[in-house]
């Protein structure tokens, strides 16, 4: 019996309810398969989901988004890139509402602030302020503008004195607090204290000067010049993201230009990856690959405009793929030689590398890919060929894939393509046969990822996943 979805009702438009109830149908039924078909209408989806849903906050949103995931996924349980999808949407409009949200907050702080606000400190003041400044005394905009010099080591031009010393500057430095009448803290200049200067820079006086009698521009230390932004209190600030997020559906179009934005990073995979290939594939080499790969054919074929070499292309049975994918590399004039999966090992030595497509890189660089591609990573780790994975990001899961559900998601298939014809004695009907669609590639026997931001090894999938999907 099929399953229903269980969304509650008035949050989607029918429309868009009768969509996912579509999709959960077709991945159920195995009628939609492969990782970038598969991604391209989850993101499809999720933009027209995020688009009518009638939610109150952005988290009752989110909820939404992750619930519809879990949804499909459930639905077919075998294409982990819904999963990646999701999370990688969820990353997304939280990254935008921070954005939103941090401006709000910004704006109201700046409209509660004002000069005059108790929590405020006094900004620094300007040269040439009157004489009630506490930084800066009358008539003395030429000693404050000859300050700068005296900090770089250098004397000051003063038509009213020739030996300036560092003094006040380091009496700043030192400078207690005292309360004044205004409020504010008003800066008590210890006298006493200078800094050390080279002899050759500025000499040494017997007496120091006050700032007022020195004529320089004092700064205040860096506490009473550093302005408060803390000034609205946490349960003021939680009242105003509690508003901003009841608001949330305004950034509804900016939350689509997002998503749209995932959307075309799958659907250009083949081109960006394609655009790469002329830096790892040269002249002369013989490739060896295996099954039928699009991102691998676009990835040669655009390595064929610049480059001239062959392609070793293994039949892959019991499905026989591999002669789709010598076909069409055929047909954009790259020479190709099509091999029995028998003849691999004899011929693997004079390979310069190994080409893979994978269905799923998983957390730890390990990949799912085609039956087959085990005992030829295998084979190529033996006799010294680097394997290279060509795959868009999205390829790219944070989930760990155990032993104890290694084989279901392996994807198997039918065992009348391995028996075939052949009949099975009444003695052995317990037996049991396995065709597994997949292969689990350990990381190990993968020397270079290839994807549309550019070529990676596998110690640095890590950093990868974590500017992917952060800590969702």
């Amino acid at each position: 019996m099929q399953q229903q979805s269980t969304i509650p009702d008035g949050i989607q438009k029918p429309s868009t309810q009768r969509k996912i109830d579509s999709l959960q149908l077709k991945l159920r039924r195995r009628q939609l398969i492969g990782s970038r078909p598969v991604a391209l209408e989850v993101v499809k989806l999720f933009k027209e989901v995020v688009a009518g849903a009638k939610v109150s906050s952005f988290d009752a949103l989110i909820n939404h988004i992750e619930h519809v995931g879990k949804l499909l996924q459930d639905a077919g349980p075998k294409e982990l890139v819904i999963t990646n999808m999701t999370r990688r949407i969820h990353k997304f409009l939280s990254e935008e509402y921070a954005t939103a949200l941090n401006n709000f907050l910004n704006e109201s702080h700046s409209g509660l602030s004002s000069p005059t606000t108790p929590h405020s400190v006094p900004a620094t003041p300007a040269i040439g302020g009157s004489s009630s400044d506490p930084f800066l005394s009358a008539g003395r905009r030429e000693s404050a503008l000859g300050s700068m010099f005296d900090l770089l080591g250098h004397r000051a031009a003063s038509s009213s004195s020739n030996s300036l010393d560092l003094g006040p500057l380091a009496a700043v430095a030192t400078a207690a607090t005292a309360p004044s009448a205004s409020g504010f803290a008003t800066p008590l200049i210890n006298s006493s204290s200078s800094l050390s200067s080279p002899p050759s820079s500025v000499p040494n006086s017997p007496t120091p000067h006050s700032p007022v009698s020195s004529g320089h521009q004092q700064r205040p230390p860096l506490a009473l010049r550093t302005p408060s932004t803390n000034i609205l209190s946490p349960g003021v600030t939680t009242m105003l993201e509690e508003e901003f997020s009841r608001k949330s559906h305004t950034l509804k179009p900016v939350f689509i230009e997002a998503i749209q934005e995932l959307l075309d990073e799958v659907e250009m995979t083949y081109r960006n990856v394609g655009e790469l290939a002329v830096d790892h594939i040269h002249s002369g080499e013989f490739i060896l690959t295996i099954g039928q790969s699009k991102t691998v054919e676009a990835f040669l074929k655009a390595a064929s405009r610049k480059r001239k070499f062959t392609v070793i292309v293994a039949e892959t049975a019991p499905g026989f793929s591999g002669r789709a994918t010598a076909h069409s590399l055929s047909l954009a004039g790259i020479t190709t030689i099509l091999i029995p999966d028998s003849n691999i090992f004899s011929l693997l030595p004079r390979c310069s590398k190994v080409l893979l497509g994978p269905h799923l890189v998983l957390a730890d660089g390990a990949l799912l890919s085609i039956s087959g591609s085990l005992p030829l990573c295998l084979a190529a780790s033996k006799l010294r060929v680097p394997v290279v994975v060509c795959g868009g990001m999205f390829k790219f899961t944070p989930i760990y894939v155990g032993e104890e559900v290694g084989w279901s998601m392996r994807d198997l298939k039918s065992p009348s393509g391995v028996l075939r014809d052949q009949l099975v004695d009444e003695g052995e009907e317990e037996t049991e046969v396995l065709n597994p669609y997949y292969d689990v590639v350990p990381a190990e026997l993968v020397s270079l990822y290839i994807t549309n931001l550019g070529g990676h090894p596998s110690s640095l999938l890590y950093r990868l996943l974590s500017d992917m999907y952060g800590s969702t």
